[in-house]
C-alpha cells in the first residue's frame, strides 16, 4: 500500500517523538537542543514564536526586590542593619560578577560606603541574592526613595546592568511586629486598627500622622506558612515582638532558628498563641522547647460567660477610640458609651464576654515549669490566661487564649488585653496634669512613648547609656518644637554637600522631620556613648599626637639653617660655584622632607598597625556572645585595607567616624562586601593619620556562662566564654543602687564560690598589664546602671571584666606590623522575672490609692539617684 505524500511530515514526526521517549527512558532526559529540534519539527511555528520571545528578552531581568521581614513593603529603619533580597535572572549566559548599591553617603564624614557582594547567576534560572545594608537618615535631608542597583564585572568600568529599587524609610520609633500563621494571617489584620498601635494623641483624621506616629507595625507574610525573615541576626533589631500561632516549627529553616534565638537573647519577645487545636505540643522537641516557661496539661477549657467574667473585669476598654479602618479593611464597631471617669483614667467601664452558646472559648490548659511566671485570667480565677519565662533579655510568653477568636475579637476590652499581656506596652504619661476635671468625660491628653518604652531588644555596646541623637538631629528637634509652640527658627549649619543636596530635592514635610528626629534603639550609630568612649581610647593608644610648637620651630631652623647659609657656603667657599646653589634647592627640599620622615616612622617604630577595643557581651545559660570591635587603622603612607572576616558569615563592617574630618576633604569609597565572605574592602587610610572602623558579628563559645546555687549553699560563677578574665567586678542591684564586689581573676572555663571564703576587695581605679587600648573607663561605664531602666531590667546581676588581645577571626590585607588590643567582656548572670502586665507601669488602675492623680508611668519608674558601693 503506498502511503500519502501528505502523511509524511507526520510519520516523521512520530518516529522522532517515539525515538525521543526511548532515548528519554534511557538517557532520563534530553538536552536542551534535543528538544529545540523536537519542537522546530512538530510545530515550527511555536518554535519561531518563542525564538523571538527569546530575543526580545534582556539579557538580566529584576523579578522583584523584598525588605525583611516585609514580603512586598519595601519599609526599613535608619540606622539599622536590613536585609535586602534581590530576585534576578541571566538570560543570555551563565554570569559571574557582583551585584551592587551605589555609594551610600555616612553623615559627619568624608566617606561613602557600597554595599556588594558577589552574583553568579546560572543561564534562565531565577536566583535569590541576600544583601545586608544600612541606610543612615541626616535631618533636613530629604528622605531616600530608592536604591540605585547594578550587575558589574571586577574591573569593568561600566555595569552590565542596572534598576532602581523603591524603599520607604519608616521611623526609628517605629517597631515590628510579625506574624507567623499556619494558616490565613488576615485574622490579625484588624490589630492595626487597636489604639494600643497608635499614639492616643494622633489625629485619626490625619491617616499620614498616624501612620509615621504609629508605635507598631503589624507584618503580615504573603504566605502564611512561609514568613519571610532573615538569616541574618543583626538585621532582627527592628522587630519588638514575634506572635507565632500555630506554624510548624519545622518550616522555619535552621538559620532562621538561630537568628530567632540570638533575637530573643538580646531582648526579643515572643508570644506563642494558644487556643484550638495543637496550639502548643508542636513545639515538641524543637528548637524552642528548652525555653518554653509550661508544656501542655491537656486539661483544656471551654469557657463561657461566666467563666469569661475575670478576663472581661481585668482588662476593661480603654476611652481611646480606634484609628480609622485602612483601605480593604472593615469599620471596627462603635465603642461603648463613654461614661464619668476619674482623673486620668483612661478606660471604660468593663465591657462582658458573651460567646455563642454553641461556640465557647476554648482555653488551653498549661502546666507551668520551675521559675516561670504565672498570669491569671482575672482576680478570683484559678485558670491561667498565660505562662511566660525569661530568656536572656527577652521573653517567650504563652498564651492560652487565641486573641483572634470571633468573640474575643468583638469584645471591647481586646485591645486592653494585647497592650498589656501581648506586647507589654506601658501606659501613657500625661502630658497635662493641671486642667484634669473629675467632672470632665473626655480623657486626659497623654504624651507619646519612646522607642526605649516599646521594644526590650538592646546590645551594650549601641544602647549602654541610653539612646542617642546626633547633633544635627538634635537641632531639627529642638527647632520643631519651638515651631510647635510658636518660637523662631533656628538655621542650621551645613556642609556644602548637604547645602547642594537640599537645594535639589524638596524638604521633608514638619510631621516627617519630627517622626525621623526621635531616637530609636539598637541603632548604628558613632556618637553613642560605648562607641565615643571606644574612640577616645584608640586615641590614646595610638601614640599618635600633633607636634609641639618646639618641635615645629626646630624642623623649620634646621631647613632654613640648611637651605640658605651652608647651602651657599659650600658652593661659594668650598667649589667656587655660588651659582650651583640655586640649582640645589629643590633637591635639598626633597632630601629634608625624605629625612623628617623617615625619623617619624623610626621614631613610631612601625610602619602599619592596628589597636582594637572589642566588647563580647553574653548572656547566662546561652554559649554564644555578641561581639563589638572598635578598631583604628596607620599607616606611614597612603593605602587601602581590606578587613575580612573569613570565620563569620554573619559579619558587620563600616567605616567608624573618628570625629577629625574637616570641611572640603576629599570624600573616599569603601566597600562593604557580605558574601561570600563579609569584609570592609578598599578602605582608605591617609599617612600619618587614623582611620577608624568598627564591625559586629556573634561567636560561639566553648560553654555556657552562668549562676548557680552551691552545695553550701552559696553561688558559684562558672566562665564559659573560653578567655581568662581579668579585674572581674560583680554587679549586682540593691535598694540603693548598684552593689560591687570585685571578684578578680576567673580562669578559662573555671568555675569559682562567690560567697564565702573570699575576703571583699576593694574595686581598683585602673588596670593593669594590658597592651594596647586601656579599658579601665569602658569598664567603669559598664559597671554604672544604665539610664534605660524600665522594670524589665530589675534584679540585674552582672559581670564586667577583660581580657588581653583583640579577639580572632580577622585578616588584614596588606598585612600589619602590628595588631594589638583588649577585649572588655560583659556577662548578664540573672535578669528578674517579666514584669506583670497587672503593675502600674502598665495598668494605671493597679494602684487605687493613686487613682485621684495618676503621675506619669516614666515618672513612677525613674529610679532614684544611685552611688556605688564598693
Amino acid at each position: 500500500m503506498k502511503m500519502p505524500v501528505r502523511l509524511v511530515p507526520a510519520m516523521v514526526a512520530a518516529i522522532v517523538v517515539v525515538a525521543a521517549a526511548g532515548d528519554r527512558a534511557a538517557l532520563g532526559q534530553l538536552s536542551a537542543t534535543d528538544e529545540e529540534r523536537l519542537q522546530i519539527l512538530s510545530d515550527p511555528e511555536a518554535a519561531k514564536a518563542k525564538a523571538k520571545d527569546e530575543k526580545a528578552k534582556p539579557p538580566f531581568e529584576l523579578f522583584r526586590s523584598q525588605f525583611a521581614p516585609f514580603d512586598v513593603l519595601p519599609f526599613l529603619k535608619p540606622w539599622s542593619w536590613s536585609t535586602v533580597t534581590l530576585e534576578v535572572r541571566a538570560n543570555d549566559v551563565d554570569y559571574e560578577g557582583g551585584l551592587q548599591f551605589q555609594p551610600i553617603a555616612l553623615p559627619g564624614m568624608p566617606q561613602e560606603v557600597v554595599y556588594a557582594r558577589d552574583a553568579r547567576l546560572p543561564k534562565e534560572q531565577r536566583s535569590r541574592l541576600n544583601l545586608q545594608v544600612l541606610v543612615p537618615h541626616r535631618a533636613g535631608v530629604k528622605l531616600p526613595k530608592e536604591l540605585a542597583a547594578e550587575l558589574i564585572r571586577p574591573g569593568a568600568i561600566r555595569a552590565d546592568d542596572a534598576w532602581t529599587v523603591p524603599m520607604k524609610l519608616i521611623p526609628p520609633t517605629q517597631m515590628l511586629v510579625v506574624v507567623m500563621s499556619k494558616e490565613s494571617s488576615g485574622q490579625y489584620a484588624a490589630w492595626n486598627r487597636y489604639p494600643c498601635f497608635v499614639p492616643s494623641s494622633a489625629d485619626p483624621a490625619d491617616a499620614i500622622a498616624v501612620d509615621l506616629a504609629r508605635y507598631y507595625r503589624l507584618v503580615l507574610p504573603e504566605h502564611a506558612d512561609k514568613p519571610f525573615l532573615s538569616p541574618h541576626p543583626l538585621t532582627w533589631g527592628p522587630i519588638s515582638h514575634v506572635i507565632w500561632d500555630g506554624l510548624p516549627p519545622d518550616s522555619v529553616a535552621v538559620s532562621h532558628q538561630q537568628a530567632m534565638l540570638d533575637w530573643l537573647h538580646w531582648g526579643g519577645q515572643l508570644v506563642l498563641i494558644g487556643g484550638a487545636g495543637p496550639a502548643f505540643s508542636i513545639f515538641r522537641d524543637s528548637f524552642l522547647q528548652p525555653y518554653l516557661p509550661a508544656d501542655p496539661s491537656g486539661d483544656d477549657a471551654l469557657l463561657g460567660e461566666a467563666e469569661l467574667r475575670p478576663l472581661s473585669e481585668a482588662y476593661p476598654p480603654g476611652a481611646t477610640p480606634p484609628p480609622p479602618p485602612q483601605e480593604g479593611e472593615e469599620p471596627a464597631p462603635p465603642p461603648p458609651k463613654l461614661e464619668k471617669l476619674p482623673d486620668g483614667r483612661p478606660y471604660r467601664p468593663p465591657v462582658a464576654i458573651r460567646p455563642p452558646a454553641k461556640r465557647p472559648v476554648l482555653l488551653s490548659g498549661l502546666r507551668p515549669r520551675p521559675g516561670a511566671s504565672k498570669i491569671p485570667l482575672g482576680p478570683g480565677s484559678s485558670r491561667l490566661l498565660a505562662a511566660e519565662a525569661r530568656v536572656g533579655r527577652g521573653r517567650i510568653t504563652m498564651l492560652a487564649l487565641n486573641p483572634t477568636e470571633p468573640t474575643l475579637a468583638a469584645w471591647p476590652g481586646i485591645d486592653t488585653m494585647i497592650r498589656r499581656v501581648v506586647l507589654r506596652r506601658p501606659e501613657e504619661p500625661l502630658a497635662d496634669r493641671s486642667g484634669l476635671n473629675p467632672q470632665d468625660l473626655a480623657p486626659p491628653p497623654r504624651g507619646q512613648l519612646d522607642a526605649v518604652d516599646l521594644s526590650w531588644y538592646r546590645i551594650a555596646s549601641r544602647d549602654h547609656g541610653g539612646p542617642v541623637q546626633a547633633e544635627a538631629d538634635r537641632v531639627r528637634a529642638a527647632e520643631l518644637a519651638k515651631a510647635q509652640v510658636g518660637g523662631p527658627p533656628r538655621s542650621i549649619s551645613r556642609t556644602p554637600s548637604e547645602a547642594a543636596e537640599l537645594a535639589a530635592s524638596p524638604t521633608n514635610t514638619e510631621a516627617e522631620e519630627a517622626a525621623m528626629a526621635r531616637p530609636g534603639v539598637a541603632e548604628w550609630r558613632d556618637a553613642a556613648p560605648i562607641p565615643r568612649l571606644c574612640r577616645d581610647a584608640l586615641e590614646k593608644a595610638s601614640g599618635i599626637t600633633v607636634p609641639g610648637s618646639a618641635f615645629v620651630l626646630k624642623v623649620i631652623f634646621a631647613y632654613i639653617l640648611a637651605i640658605v647659609p651652608l647651602n651657599w657656603l659650600v658652593f661659594r667657599l668650598l667649589l667656587g660655584r655660588r651659582e650651583w646653589a640655586w640649582a640645589t634647592i629643590p633637591v635639598l627640599a626633597l632630601g629634608f622632607a625624605f629625612v623628617v620622615e623617615r625619623m617619624a616612622a623610626y621614631d613610631m617604630g612601625y610602619d602599619s598597625a592596628c589597636d582594637e577595643l572589642d566588647l563580647m557581651e553574653v548572656q547566662a545559660g546561652y554559649p554564644r556572645a555578641h561581639l563589638s570591635r572598635f578598631a583604628s587603622l596607620y599607616t606611614t603612607g597612603r593605602a587601602r585595607y581590606t578587613v575580612a572576616y573569613p570565620d563569620d558569615p554573619a559579619a558587620l563592617a563600616l567605616p567608624f567616624n573618628n570625629q577629625r574630618s574637616i570641611g572640603g576633604e576629599e570624600t573616599t569609597t569603601a566597600a562593604f562586601r557580605c558574601y561570600p565572605v563579609p569584609a570592609l574592602e578598599d578602605y582608605a587610610v591617609q599617612p600619618r593619620s587614623l582611620s577608624m572602623y568598627r564591625a559586629e558579628q556573634y561567636l560561639d563559645l566553648p560553654s555556657s556562662s552562668g549562676l548557680e546555687a552551691s552545695p553550701s549553699g552559696g553561688r558559684t560563677l562558672t566562665n564559659g566564654t573560653g578567655l581568662e578574665l581579668r579585674d572581674a567586678v560583680l554587679v549586682e542591684d540593691g535598694p540603693d543602687g548598684p552593689i560591687e564586689s570585685y571578684v578578680g581573676t576567673i580562669g578559662p572555663n573555671a568555675t569559682i564560690e562567690l560567697d564565702g571564703g573570699r575576703p571583699p576587695a576593694a574595686v581598683p581605679e585602673a588596670v593593669e598589664g594590658f597592651d594596647g587600648p586601656d579599658p579601665s573607663p569602658l569598664m567603669g561605664v559598664l559597671r554604672k546602671a544604665s539610664p534605660d531602666r524600665g522594670p524589665e531590667n530589675a534584679g540585674e546581676m552582672r559581670l564586667v571584666a577583660w581580657s588581653p588581645g583583640p579577639r580572632d577571626g580577622q585578616s588584614f590585607e596588606p598585612a600589619l606590623d602590628r595588631h594589638r588590643g583588649t577585649t572588655i567582656v560583659l556577662v548578664h548572670l540573672r535578669r528578674g522575672p517579666p514584669p506583670p502586665p497587672d503593675g502600674r507601669r502598665y495598668n494605671l488602675l493597679a494602684d487605687a490609692a493613686r487613682r485621684r492623680v495618676p503621675e506619669a508611668p516614666a515618672a513612677a519608674t525613674d529610679p532614684p539617684a544611685r552611688r556605688s558601693r564598693r
